[in-house]
């Protein structure tokens, strides 16, 4: 299944590079991962998220094919409360690299344009990171294919003018990720939310 996502992604990805419309994206990523890990709290914080992105119209009315290449930061923090006002907090830090390709319908024809978005991705952990009040170590995972995630997304939008947009976008992770801490693993879905301003060329 997640070779199938990775191959359809690639291959697509590589035929837009000729496209008409060249784009930078940036804004706020909002993790809402699922995380276990039992008898700890789980603190989800925000990052950010950018990068580069082709937009090709294609044969059909009112539609185009989107794909990017993009970074995010995704962190969150396992507290471990052990009475007595004492305890120990990790903070996992992962940089990333997605692949998102999806299509965008325009409902409305005008100089101010909304538009819908949906479509795959699969994203990679490039880096990682367990940081405590004592150490910072490098992230491990239960097995390599770990760092690997993919799913999809869906997205509302709206062009302000011909080259700058505003754009909100969910992701549903399908993969299950371990994460190592210690001798135990904090089991991962990724999902997220952003919200990114875009910029026509």
């Amino acid at each position: 299944m997640r070779i199938f996502f990775i191959i359809i992604l690639l291959f697509i990805s590589s035929y837009t590079v000729c496209s008409q419309d060249f784009g930078i994206q940036a804004g706020v990523r909002f993790n809402t991962s699922g995380i276990k890990y039992s008898g700890v709290d789980a603190h989800r914080k925000a990052g950010f998220e950018g990068g580069l992105f082709y937009r090709h119209p294609i044969n059909i009315e009112s539609l185009s094919l989107r794909a990017a290449i993009l970074y995010f930061n995704q962190e969150f923090s396992l507290g471990n409360d052990m009475g007595n006002n004492t305890g120990i907090t990790y903070h996992f830090v992962e940089d990333n690299l997605k692949l998102p390709l999806t299509i965008e319908w325009y409902p409305l024809s005008g100089r101010i344009k909304p538009f819908l978005q949906g479509g795959l991705y699969t994203s990679y952990s490039i880096s990682g990171k367990i940081k405590d009040s004592d150490s910072n170590n490098t992230l491990k995972y239960k097995q390599g294919s770990h760092k690997l995630d993919y799913g999809i997304i869906v997205g509302i939008g709206i062009y302000l003018t011909s080259q700058i947009a505003l754009c909100t976008n969910y992701e549903y992770g399908f993969a299950d990720r371990d994460l190592q801490l210690g001798d135990q693993f904090v089991s991962v879905k990724n999902r997220g939310c952003s919200v990114a301003l875009h910029y026509l060329f």
